[in-house]
């Protein structure tokens, strides 16, 4: 019912958009960049952040996002038919990774993101940033954050295409999209559904079936030559069925989220922006809410520019009646000096269950010529315990639980030789009052949580990238560790992970392989002889041909040697899977 709400809000929009005055002029800046949070840093990267846009998206043929996570090299990702989905980077916690959508934190249930509730049809670009954030985006960005924008089309003039999938295990998908952009102002919305029968992923007998339909509209406008504003909404309602010792909930993973922003330049050193954003998000029958207003002011100056932003959310949990709010004030300063990029973070959270306390960030780099490229970064950052940890805590008298810190370093070096470059960085934190789930009867109804010590993440990463005969090759190399004082490592985190991407276009044909390997690891923290998973290496591959201007069709073949393979315990993963797409713009 919805869909046809909102393709009827959205055609109303289009006929008002068309007939808008000319008079109104000027672009709006479509991207935030995740690691500075503006959309116009005055220095280079410095963070390492792994970015696809909507060509690199389509050239993986994933069909969900979820999909796209696991082709993605650099994180450890862990998922699949009739297990909850999590992404741990660089050796930290799930509950580690912050979801951002639209620069708007989505709400953790089940105590992590919950990526399945992003339609990967709606997602333009997302940017992948590694290392603590919490001082520009608050608790929770202790590894790293998430970051998907959602469609607007910045191409002048008018644009729809259909598209239809089907593969291996009844898995088929349609997708409607349009949009249109004049003289700074667009439109855009995408309605999606999907479908898979799904595997037998734990061998009880029945089928862990997906059905997802989602809907987005995003509307920009310039209001003046100095103003303009962004509208957003995103709405996904799935039933995704999980295999686990819960009982059967409803298996629900719905998404409500509007997003407005406005930005007004006062003058040609001030900006400010004003963000709102409400949210619900509703997952095995819990439901949520979460409001968040802030406002950012940007001074630019010759050669730096200072942002300071206050912000208020509040966290609810709607069943329980209970809450979380914060008021956080945030700042960060970039700018050069001698040669040398600099920028500076801080975050002062004033925490209603956890009064106050702070992040920062300092990060520096150095061009040393026109190809050598130095980095180091220090940085602190805290997560706080999510509705779940807070409710079993209460309802079971423990009310000593407190946030888990982080402290992170790293140092970079890159080079570029001309037909290919090469990158690399080291890392190390320390993750001090890790929380840890008690469950001392067996009984998950007095089980609650503790801070159980600290936990100790060392790694290195390589990259290098070239081409060669016309493909362009990616490679990347991973070594990590996370372990406890007495030496175990975590659980579900491979050492060593390797990947290498050749893509080529030849004429109308575009491909891409993908090979990745992963090294063993134990399921549990506390390993023992028989909970161990096996390494495992993927072929994937794609092709796509653009059989003329209007009309492509592609062929995806996913795990194409059939490697039998475990994320989790007890978890088949999906074996070999065949997809075939067409497209048609119009």
């Amino acid at each position: 019912m919805y869909i046809k709400q909102l393709s009827l809000v959205a055609a109303v929009s289009v006929l008002t958009f068309t007939t808008a005055t000319n008079a109104i002029l000027g672009p709006i800046p479509i991207y935030l960049n995740t690691e500075y949070r503006t959309a116009n840093p005055v220095i280079g990267s410095i963070a390492s952040t792994i970015k696809l846009d909507k060509s690199d998206i389509l050239k993986t043929g994933a069909n969900t996002f979820t999909e796209l996570l696991a082709t993605i090299p650099g994180v450890s990702f862990e998922g699949g038919q009739g297990n909850i989905t999590a992404l741990r980077i660089r050796g930290n916690e799930a509950s580690h990774t912050l979801l951002l959508v639209d620069g708007s934190v989505v709400s953790v249930t089940a105590t992590q993101p919950n990526f399945d509730v992003v339609p990967l049809d709606q997602v333009e670009r997302v940017e992948i940033t590694k290392g603590p954030f919490s001082s520009l985006y608050g608790p929770g960005a202790i590894g790293g954050v998430v970051h998907v924008f959602t469609n607007k089309e910045s191409k002048p003039g008018t644009h729809s295409k259909v598209s239809f999938s089907y593969g291996t295990h009844n898995s088929k998908k349609l997708t409607l999209s349009s949009s249109s952009s004049n003289n700074g102002n667009y439109i855009n919305y995408v309605l999606s559904d999907y479908h898979t029968d799904g595997i037998d992923a734990t061998s009880d007998g029945d089928l862990d079936p997906i059905d997802r339909t989602s809907g987005s509209l995003n509307i920009g406008g310039v209001i003046s030559d100095n103003t303009n504003v962004k509208l957003n909404l995103l709405k996904t309602n799935a039933t995704i069925e999980y295999d686990d010792t819960w009982g059967t909930p409803k298996p629900d993973n719905n998404l409500t989220q509007f997003n407005v922003e406005v930005n007004h330049q006062f003058n040609n050193k001030l900006n400010t922006k004003f963000d709102y954003m409400s949210q619900k998000t509703q997952r095995r029958e819990d439901k949520y809410s979460l409001n968040t207003i802030a406002i950012i002011n940007e001074y630019a100056f010759e050669d730096s520019k200072l942002s300071i932003g206050v912000s208020n959310t509040v966290d609810k949990d709607i069943d329980n009646t209970k809450q979380i709010k914060h008021t956080d004030l945030f700042s960060q300063w970039q700018g050069v000096i001698s040669d040398n990029e600099l920028s500076i973070g801080t975050r002062i959270v004033d925490h209603d269950k956890f009064s106050k306390h702070n992040t920062y960030n300092v990060n520096w780099a150095k061009n040393l010529d026109s190809d050598v490229r130095v980095t180091a970064s220090y940085g602190k950052a805290t997560n706080l315990p999510d509705h779940y940890k807070n409710n079993q805590n209460l309802t079971n008298g423990k009310t000593e639980l407190k946030p888990e810190h982080s402290k992170n370093i790293e140092f970079g070096a890159s080079k570029d030789y001309g037909t290919w470059s090469l990158s690399g960085k080291v890392y190390k934190s320390k993750v001090t009052n890790v929380f840890k789930y008690f469950d001392p009867d067996s009984n998950y109804l007095t089980a609650y949580y503790t801070n159980d010590g600290t936990v100790n993440i060392e790694g290195i990463e390589l990259m290098a990238d070239t081409d060669l005969l016309g493909w362009s090759i990616d490679t990347n190399y991973d070594y990590n560790t996370a372990k406890k004082p007495n030496g175990d490592q975590k659980g579900r985190r491979p050492n060593h992970t390797a990947s290498i991407t050749t893509t080529k276009t030849y004429g109308k044909y575009s491909y891409r392989i993908n090979l990745t390997g992963k090294s063993w690891a134990w399921d549990k923290d506390k390993p023992t002889n028989d909970d161990k998973l096996g390494g495992y290496g993927l072929l994937n591959l794609f092709t796509s041909y653009d059989y003329n201007k209007q009309t492509s069709v592609s062929v995806n073949l996913n795990n194409a040697l059939d490697k039998e393979y475990e994320m989790a315990k007890g978890y088949k993963a999906l074996g070999r899977t065949l997809t075939l797409g067409v497209t048609n713009k119009f």
